[in-house]
Protein backbone atom coordinates (compact mmCIF):
# COMPACT_ATOMS: atom_id res chain seq x y z
CA UNK A 1 0.00 0.00 0.00
CA UNK A 2 0.88 3.66 -0.50
CA UNK A 3 0.83 4.32 3.39
CA UNK A 4 3.62 2.42 3.97
CA UNK A 5 5.83 5.58 3.22
CA UNK A 6 8.48 7.05 5.33
CA UNK A 7 7.70 10.56 6.64
CA UNK A 8 8.50 13.49 5.28
CA UNK A 9 8.59 16.49 5.53
CA UNK A 10 5.24 18.52 3.95
CA UNK A 11 6.04 20.04 0.78
CA UNK A 12 4.29 23.57 1.28
CA UNK A 13 4.32 24.56 -2.20
CA UNK A 14 2.51 21.77 -3.16
CA UNK A 15 0.25 22.21 0.08
CA UNK A 16 -0.57 25.64 -1.06
CA UNK A 17 -1.03 24.03 -4.78
CA UNK A 18 -3.80 22.04 -3.38
CA UNK A 19 -5.68 24.42 -2.00
CA UNK A 20 -5.50 26.19 -4.54
CA UNK A 21 -7.02 23.76 -6.74
CA UNK A 22 -9.71 23.47 -4.47
CA UNK A 23 -10.31 27.25 -4.79
CA UNK A 24 -11.34 26.78 -8.73
CA UNK A 25 -13.31 23.73 -8.70
CA UNK A 26 -16.51 25.42 -7.25
CA UNK A 27 -15.92 29.58 -7.48
CA UNK A 28 -16.26 30.00 -10.92
CA UNK A 29 -19.29 28.39 -11.38
CA UNK A 30 -20.74 29.80 -7.95
CA UNK A 31 -19.85 33.03 -9.03
CA UNK A 32 -22.90 33.11 -12.35
CA UNK A 33 -25.57 33.09 -9.87
CA UNK A 34 -25.80 35.94 -8.79
CA UNK A 35 -25.44 37.71 -12.25
CA UNK A 36 -27.60 35.23 -14.46
CA UNK A 37 -30.45 38.11 -14.39
CA UNK A 38 -27.90 40.94 -15.72
CA UNK A 39 -26.86 37.94 -18.14
CA UNK A 40 -30.33 37.12 -18.91
CA UNK A 41 -30.98 40.73 -19.59
CA UNK A 42 -27.87 42.18 -21.51
CA UNK A 43 -28.06 38.86 -23.70
CA UNK A 44 -32.18 38.89 -24.36
CA UNK A 45 -32.15 35.08 -23.25
CA UNK A 46 -35.01 33.11 -22.35
CA UNK A 47 -35.44 31.34 -19.47
CA UNK A 48 -34.21 27.77 -21.04
CA UNK A 49 -31.74 29.51 -21.90
CA UNK A 50 -30.09 30.45 -19.07
CA UNK A 51 -30.99 27.67 -17.16
CA UNK A 52 -28.21 25.56 -19.83
CA UNK A 53 -25.47 27.73 -18.04
CA UNK A 54 -26.31 26.59 -14.84
CA UNK A 55 -26.81 22.33 -15.90
CA UNK A 56 -23.70 22.70 -18.56
CA UNK A 57 -21.16 22.50 -15.80
CA UNK A 58 -22.85 19.25 -13.79
CA UNK A 59 -23.36 17.37 -17.23
CA UNK A 60 -19.95 18.23 -18.18
CA UNK A 61 -18.18 17.12 -14.65
CA UNK A 62 -20.35 13.32 -15.03
CA UNK A 63 -18.31 13.56 -18.46
CA UNK A 64 -14.79 14.17 -17.85
CA UNK A 65 -15.03 11.95 -14.67
CA UNK A 66 -15.51 8.94 -16.42
CA UNK A 67 -11.89 9.17 -18.18
CA UNK A 68 -10.10 11.52 -16.20
CA UNK A 69 -7.83 8.76 -14.20
CA UNK A 70 -7.31 7.34 -17.68
CA UNK A 71 -5.98 10.42 -18.81
CA UNK A 72 -3.81 10.82 -15.84
CA UNK A 73 -2.54 7.36 -16.25
CA UNK A 74 -1.01 8.55 -18.93
CA UNK A 75 0.19 12.00 -18.77
CA UNK A 76 0.65 11.95 -14.89
CA UNK A 77 -2.04 13.89 -12.48
CA UNK A 78 0.33 17.05 -12.02
CA UNK A 79 0.79 17.69 -15.73
CA UNK A 80 -3.55 16.39 -16.35
CA UNK A 81 -4.19 19.21 -13.31
CA UNK A 82 -2.01 22.07 -14.87
CA UNK A 83 -3.97 21.68 -18.37
CA UNK A 84 -7.06 21.51 -16.40
CA UNK A 85 -6.63 25.28 -14.96
CA UNK A 86 -5.43 26.45 -18.23
CA UNK A 87 -9.08 25.29 -19.20
CA UNK A 88 -10.49 26.45 -16.37
CA UNK A 89 -8.71 30.41 -17.02
CA UNK A 90 -8.99 30.05 -20.75
CA UNK A 91 -13.13 29.27 -20.11
CA UNK A 92 -13.06 32.55 -17.63
CA UNK A 93 -11.79 34.53 -20.41
CA UNK A 94 -14.05 33.41 -23.10
CA UNK A 95 -17.04 33.54 -21.01
CA UNK A 96 -16.33 37.00 -20.17
CA UNK A 97 -16.55 38.08 -23.86
CA UNK A 98 -20.09 39.27 -24.11
CA UNK A 99 -22.26 37.19 -26.60
CA UNK A 100 -24.04 34.17 -26.19
CA UNK A 101 -22.28 31.79 -27.86
CA UNK A 102 -18.84 32.88 -25.74
CA UNK A 103 -20.68 31.93 -22.88
CA UNK A 104 -21.53 28.93 -23.70
CA UNK A 105 -18.18 27.94 -24.90
CA UNK A 106 -16.35 29.51 -21.83
CA UNK A 107 -18.80 27.44 -19.52
CA UNK A 108 -18.56 24.42 -21.07
CA UNK A 109 -14.55 24.65 -20.96
CA UNK A 110 -15.06 25.65 -17.65
CA UNK A 111 -16.74 22.69 -16.49
CA UNK A 112 -14.60 20.42 -18.00
CA UNK A 113 -11.69 21.91 -16.39
CA UNK A 114 -12.78 21.40 -13.11
CA UNK A 115 -14.26 18.34 -13.92
CA UNK A 116 -10.64 17.23 -14.21
CA UNK A 117 -10.04 18.67 -10.88
CA UNK A 118 -12.68 17.31 -9.27
CA UNK A 119 -11.24 13.85 -10.03
CA UNK A 120 -7.54 14.08 -9.68
CA UNK A 121 -6.98 16.47 -6.17
CA UNK A 122 -7.85 13.70 -4.19
CA UNK A 123 -6.01 11.48 -5.93
CA UNK A 124 -3.12 13.80 -5.80
CA UNK A 125 -3.97 14.17 -1.76
CA UNK A 126 -3.58 10.54 -1.14
CA UNK A 127 -0.26 10.01 -3.26
CA UNK A 128 1.53 12.88 -1.96
CA UNK A 129 0.12 13.01 1.44
CA UNK A 130 -0.23 9.23 2.47
CA UNK A 131 0.05 10.49 6.46
CA UNK A 132 -1.99 13.27 6.18
CA UNK A 133 -5.02 12.31 4.11
CA UNK A 134 -8.09 13.47 7.17
CA UNK A 135 -6.29 16.93 7.32
CA UNK A 136 -5.51 17.86 3.92
CA UNK A 137 -8.79 16.54 2.66
CA UNK A 138 -10.15 18.58 5.37
CA UNK A 139 -8.15 22.03 4.18
CA UNK A 140 -8.89 20.72 0.35
CA UNK A 141 -12.49 20.48 0.82
CA UNK A 142 -13.52 23.74 3.14
CA UNK A 143 -11.30 26.47 0.70
CA UNK A 144 -13.31 24.76 -2.15
CA UNK A 145 -16.51 25.83 -0.14
CA UNK A 146 -15.33 29.26 1.22
CA UNK A 147 -13.60 30.65 -2.30
CA UNK A 148 -17.66 29.04 -4.14
CA UNK A 149 -19.32 31.29 -1.10
CA UNK A 150 -17.14 34.34 -1.19
CA UNK A 151 -16.97 34.15 -5.27
CA UNK A 152 -21.18 33.85 -4.88
CA UNK A 153 -20.75 36.92 -1.67
CA UNK A 154 -18.40 38.98 -4.13
CA UNK A 155 -20.05 38.86 -7.38
CA UNK A 156 -22.71 40.94 -6.42
CA UNK A 157 -21.61 43.92 -5.81
CA UNK A 158 -18.88 44.17 -8.59
CA UNK A 159 -22.41 43.54 -11.30
CA UNK A 160 -23.35 46.84 -9.58
CA UNK A 161 -20.95 48.27 -9.91
CA UNK A 162 -19.48 47.18 -13.16
CA UNK A 163 -20.90 44.96 -16.28
CA UNK A 164 -21.81 41.55 -15.90
CA UNK A 165 -18.69 40.29 -18.06
CA UNK A 166 -16.09 41.85 -15.66
CA UNK A 167 -17.80 40.62 -12.52
CA UNK A 168 -18.05 36.55 -14.02
CA UNK A 169 -14.20 37.30 -14.58
CA UNK A 170 -12.15 38.30 -11.46
CA UNK A 171 -12.36 34.74 -10.62
CA UNK A 172 -9.69 34.23 -13.11
CA UNK A 173 -6.87 36.04 -11.07
CA UNK A 174 -7.14 33.09 -8.72
CA UNK A 175 -6.63 30.70 -11.46
CA UNK A 176 -4.05 32.23 -12.87
CA UNK A 177 -2.17 32.19 -9.34
CA UNK A 178 -2.91 28.54 -9.25
CA UNK A 179 -1.04 27.98 -12.64
CA UNK A 180 2.05 29.80 -11.78
CA UNK A 181 2.17 28.40 -8.15
CA UNK A 182 1.27 24.59 -9.67
CA UNK A 183 4.53 25.25 -12.60
CA UNK A 184 6.38 23.63 -9.39
CA UNK A 185 4.59 20.98 -9.85
CA UNK A 186 5.82 20.01 -13.18
CA UNK A 187 9.10 19.01 -12.66
CA UNK A 188 9.09 16.57 -9.27
CA UNK A 189 11.52 13.50 -9.55
CA UNK A 190 9.05 11.20 -9.31
CA UNK A 191 5.23 11.26 -10.94
CA UNK A 192 2.48 10.50 -8.79
CA UNK A 193 1.49 7.53 -10.42
CA UNK A 194 4.75 5.94 -10.59
CA UNK A 195 3.78 3.61 -7.79
CA UNK A 196 0.22 2.57 -9.53
CA UNK A 197 0.25 -1.79 -9.94
CA UNK A 198 0.16 -3.05 -13.14
CA UNK A 199 -3.21 -5.01 -12.83
CA UNK A 200 -6.09 -2.27 -13.65
CA UNK A 201 -9.11 -2.42 -11.06
CA UNK A 202 -12.34 -1.76 -12.45
CA UNK A 203 -13.96 0.14 -9.56
CA UNK A 204 -17.15 -0.50 -11.03
CA UNK A 205 -17.28 -3.99 -10.58
CA UNK A 206 -16.59 -3.59 -6.40
CA UNK A 207 -20.07 -2.96 -4.40
CA UNK A 208 -18.03 -0.98 -2.43
CA UNK A 209 -17.30 1.22 -4.99
CA UNK A 210 -21.34 1.89 -5.56
CA UNK A 211 -21.98 2.21 -2.10
CA UNK A 212 -19.26 5.19 -2.28
CA UNK A 213 -21.55 6.59 -5.47
CA UNK A 214 -24.73 6.15 -3.60
CA UNK A 215 -23.55 8.33 -0.68
CA UNK A 216 -21.90 10.86 -3.30
CA UNK A 217 -24.71 10.79 -5.90
CA UNK A 218 -27.07 10.66 -3.27
CA UNK A 219 -25.71 14.10 -1.28
CA UNK A 220 -25.57 15.68 -4.57
CA UNK A 221 -29.16 15.02 -5.63
CA UNK A 222 -30.37 16.54 -2.07
CA UNK A 223 -28.37 19.48 -2.15
CA UNK A 224 -28.80 20.95 -5.77
CA UNK A 225 -32.57 20.00 -5.63
CA UNK A 226 -32.96 22.19 -2.38
CA UNK A 227 -29.91 24.80 -3.88
CA UNK A 228 -32.48 25.36 -6.75
CA UNK A 229 -36.18 24.53 -5.14
CA UNK A 230 -36.19 25.78 -1.59
CA UNK A 231 -36.79 29.17 -1.67
CA UNK A 232 -39.71 28.47 -4.09
CA UNK A 233 -41.08 25.78 -1.97
CA UNK A 234 -40.72 28.15 1.45
CA UNK A 235 -41.87 31.26 0.10
CA UNK A 236 -45.14 29.09 -1.33
CA UNK A 237 -45.72 28.00 2.03
CA UNK A 238 -46.05 31.66 3.72
CA UNK A 239 -42.29 32.60 4.19
CA UNK A 240 -41.49 35.81 2.37
CA UNK A 241 -38.36 35.18 -0.20
CA UNK A 242 -35.88 37.09 1.56
CA UNK A 243 -36.30 34.65 4.45
CA UNK A 244 -36.57 31.76 2.72
CA UNK A 245 -33.12 33.11 1.07
CA UNK A 246 -31.41 33.43 4.16
CA UNK A 247 -32.59 29.68 4.89
CA UNK A 248 -31.01 28.65 2.04
CA UNK A 249 -27.71 30.54 3.50
CA UNK A 250 -27.87 28.84 6.41
CA UNK A 251 -27.48 25.46 4.64
CA UNK A 252 -24.94 26.32 2.80
CA UNK A 253 -23.16 27.67 5.81
CA UNK A 254 -23.67 24.76 8.33
CA UNK A 255 -21.94 22.78 5.62
CA UNK A 256 -18.36 24.82 5.80
CA UNK A 257 -17.45 23.47 9.02
CA UNK A 258 -18.35 20.14 8.92
CA UNK A 259 -16.34 19.55 5.56
CA UNK A 260 -13.28 20.52 7.44
CA UNK A 261 -13.63 18.39 10.80
CA UNK A 262 -14.97 14.90 9.28
CA UNK A 263 -12.05 14.05 6.97
CA UNK A 264 -10.07 14.77 9.99
CA UNK A 265 -11.80 12.87 12.90
CA UNK A 266 -12.73 9.83 9.99
CA UNK A 267 -9.20 9.11 9.54
CA UNK A 268 -9.04 8.71 13.22
CA UNK A 269 -11.63 6.20 13.44
CA UNK A 270 -10.97 2.09 12.46
CA UNK A 271 -14.89 2.43 10.96
CA UNK A 272 -16.34 5.42 9.76
CA UNK A 273 -19.82 3.02 9.73
CA UNK A 274 -21.64 4.64 12.36
CA UNK A 275 -20.90 8.22 11.39
CA UNK A 276 -22.20 7.29 7.56
CA UNK A 277 -25.40 5.83 9.38
CA UNK A 278 -25.94 9.12 11.44
CA UNK A 279 -25.29 11.21 8.22
CA UNK A 280 -28.27 9.11 6.54
CA UNK A 281 -30.58 9.61 9.64
CA UNK A 282 -30.00 13.54 9.42
CA UNK A 283 -30.88 13.83 6.06
CA UNK A 284 -34.46 11.31 6.69
CA UNK A 285 -35.08 13.51 9.52
CA UNK A 286 -34.01 16.49 8.13
CA UNK A 287 -36.38 16.42 4.63
CA UNK A 288 -39.25 14.81 6.67
CA UNK A 289 -39.44 18.12 8.45
CA UNK A 290 -39.05 19.66 5.11
CA UNK A 291 -41.87 18.01 3.75
CA UNK A 292 -44.27 17.58 7.21
CA UNK A 293 -43.66 20.32 8.96
CA UNK A 294 -42.25 23.49 7.08
CA UNK A 295 -42.81 25.60 9.72
CA UNK A 296 -39.73 24.14 11.32
CA UNK A 297 -37.38 24.71 8.24
CA UNK A 298 -34.68 26.50 10.55
CA UNK A 299 -34.23 23.03 12.22
CA UNK A 300 -34.29 21.02 8.70
CA UNK A 301 -32.24 23.71 7.00
CA UNK A 302 -29.88 22.79 9.39
CA UNK A 303 -29.92 19.07 9.76
CA UNK A 304 -29.69 19.04 6.42
CA UNK A 305 -26.54 21.04 5.82
CA UNK A 306 -24.89 19.20 8.78
CA UNK A 307 -26.15 16.30 6.91
CA UNK A 308 -24.30 17.34 3.43
CA UNK A 309 -21.04 18.55 4.68
CA UNK A 310 -20.59 15.29 6.90
CA UNK A 311 -21.25 13.27 3.55
CA UNK A 312 -19.10 15.67 1.31
CA UNK A 313 -16.42 15.45 4.04
CA UNK A 314 -16.70 11.59 4.13
CA UNK A 315 -16.79 10.96 0.54
CA UNK A 316 -13.37 13.00 -0.47
CA UNK A 317 -11.87 11.13 2.81
CA UNK A 318 -13.49 7.58 0.88
CA UNK A 319 -11.38 8.15 -1.98
CA UNK A 320 -8.19 7.89 -0.52
CA UNK A 321 -9.40 5.40 2.59
CA UNK A 322 -11.14 2.99 0.60
CA UNK A 323 -7.79 2.51 -1.70
CA UNK A 324 -4.65 1.42 -1.80
CA UNK A 325 -3.20 3.29 -4.80
CA UNK A 326 -3.72 6.91 -5.54
CA UNK A 327 -5.13 5.41 -9.84
CA UNK A 328 -7.36 3.37 -8.14
CA UNK A 329 -8.42 6.41 -5.85
CA UNK A 330 -8.49 8.80 -9.38
CA UNK A 331 -10.82 5.89 -10.85
CA UNK A 332 -12.91 5.41 -7.48
CA UNK A 333 -13.25 9.50 -7.57
CA UNK A 334 -14.33 9.77 -11.19
CA UNK A 335 -16.78 6.99 -10.76
CA UNK A 336 -18.64 8.54 -8.10
CA UNK A 337 -18.62 11.88 -9.44
CA UNK A 338 -19.83 10.61 -12.54
CA UNK A 339 -23.19 9.45 -11.16
CA UNK A 340 -22.56 12.07 -8.32
CA UNK A 341 -23.14 14.91 -10.90
CA UNK A 342 -25.64 13.00 -12.85
CA UNK A 343 -27.52 12.92 -10.02
CA UNK A 344 -26.78 16.82 -9.67
CA UNK A 345 -27.79 17.54 -12.99
CA UNK A 346 -31.73 14.87 -13.03
CA UNK A 347 -32.37 16.02 -9.57
CA UNK A 348 -33.40 19.80 -9.72
CA UNK A 349 -35.36 18.81 -13.46
CA UNK A 350 -37.26 15.74 -11.89
CA UNK A 351 -38.05 18.33 -8.90
CA UNK A 352 -39.23 21.15 -10.70
CA UNK A 353 -41.02 18.42 -13.12
CA UNK A 354 -43.07 16.52 -10.53
CA UNK A 355 -43.89 20.04 -9.23
CA UNK A 356 -45.27 21.01 -12.58
CA UNK A 357 -47.27 17.53 -12.68
CA UNK A 358 -48.96 17.29 -10.14
CA UNK A 359 -49.22 21.21 -8.73
CA UNK A 360 -47.85 19.84 -4.97
CA UNK A 361 -44.59 19.32 -3.27
CA UNK A 362 -45.24 16.30 -1.95
CA UNK A 363 -43.88 14.04 -5.23
CA UNK A 364 -40.92 16.39 -4.93
CA UNK A 365 -40.06 16.09 -1.78
CA UNK A 366 -40.98 12.47 -1.46
CA UNK A 367 -37.90 11.90 -4.11
CA UNK A 368 -35.43 13.45 -1.34
CA UNK A 369 -36.95 11.39 0.91
CA UNK A 370 -36.25 8.39 -0.87
CA UNK A 371 -32.82 9.40 -1.72
CA UNK A 372 -32.39 9.79 1.68
CA UNK A 373 -33.23 6.65 2.89
CA UNK A 374 -31.17 4.80 0.47
CA UNK A 375 -28.12 7.12 1.84
CA UNK A 376 -28.98 5.16 5.38
CA UNK A 377 -29.18 1.47 4.19
CA UNK A 378 -27.26 1.46 0.95
CA UNK A 379 -24.64 4.35 1.15
CA UNK A 380 -23.81 4.12 5.10
CA UNK A 381 -21.97 0.33 3.89
CA UNK A 382 -19.19 2.43 2.60
CA UNK A 383 -18.55 3.15 6.08
CA UNK A 384 -17.02 0.09 6.98
CA UNK A 385 -13.41 -0.64 7.28
CA UNK A 386 -11.72 -1.98 3.73
CA UNK A 387 -10.37 -1.47 0.63
CA UNK A 388 -12.06 -1.46 -3.00
CA UNK A 389 -8.93 -3.55 -3.77
CA UNK A 390 -9.44 -6.15 -1.22
CA UNK A 391 -12.77 -6.13 -1.96
CA UNK A 392 -12.12 -7.28 -5.83
CA UNK A 393 -9.80 -10.13 -4.37
CA UNK A 394 -13.11 -11.73 -2.48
Amino acid sequence: MENNRKVKPINWLLFIGILLVGANLRAPITSIGVALPDIKHDLAMSNSAVSVITVVPLIAFAIVSLFAAKTSNRFGLEKTIFVALWLILIGVIVRSVIGISWLYIGTVLIGIGIGFGNVLAPAVIKAKFPLHIGIMTGYYTVVMNVFGGLSSYGTAPLVKAFNYNIAISVIGVITLITIIIWMFQLNTKQDTTASVPQESVNVWKSPLSWQITMLMGGQSLIFYSLINWLPAYLSQNGMSINEAGMYLSIMQIAIIPLTFITPIFATKMKSQFLLTFLTGVCFVIGVSIMLFKPEFALISTVLIGVASGIAFGLVNTFFSLRTEHSQTSAKLSGMAQSVGYIFAAVGPLLFGVLHDATGKWMASLSILLITSLLITLFGSQAGRNRTIEKTMEE
